[in-house]
């Protein structure tokens, strides 16, 4: 096996992390979706995709590592939202801890001086940047548009 057994177990729980984000993702597709916010929920369900994804590379690291995948249970995302507002601070907070979880990864990989585990971590290192991003800027929009959440639609109508 190419990893030890710490950075399988943190990467499984990785695996459980994504795909936790993934149903949170959703849940706020939903919510958006109710409130007719039809261009803010097919943002929020993309990125649901791309969090399943994310949870899938880390299974096929783990198993061309010659490790064994786990699936953790997803703890229930939360359903219920205040406002449009606090809808995307929660995806933004979400991103901000997944890069907090991948510079953890990535700080395991060197402590165990495993350099495919590193070098496999790095794509991560990069996409949480445009993660972080892409939260920071849907959320700066959604509060300048304030009560007329309308206007962030007709804005994404354009982009």
């Amino acid at each position: 096996m190419l990893i030890g057994q710490k950075i399988e177990a943190a990467f499984n729980a990785q695996v459980g992390n994504e795909l936790g984000n993934s149903h949170q993702y959703l849940a706020i597709a939903a919510y958006f979706e109710k409130e007719a916010l039809f261009g803010l929920a097919k943002i929020f369900s993309k990125q649901a995709d791309e969090e399943r994804e994310h949870a899938m590379k880390f299974v096929k690291f783990l198993l061309d590592a010659g490790a064994t995948p786990r699936f953790p249970a997803v703890v229930e995302p939360r359903n219920d939202f205040a406002s449009a507002v606090d809808a995307a601070q929660l995806a933004y907070d979400s991103e901000v801890k997944t890069t907090e979880q991948i510079y953890a990864l990535v700080d395991l990989a060197l402590s165990e001086r495993n350099h495919i585990a590193h070098n496999f971590l790095q794509w991560f290192v990069s996409e949480q940047l445009e993660e972080v991003s892409s939260a920071d800027t849907r959320l700066s929009v959604i509060r300048r548009a304030g009560p007329s959440v309308l206007m962030v639609e007709a804005y994404l109508a354009h982009e």
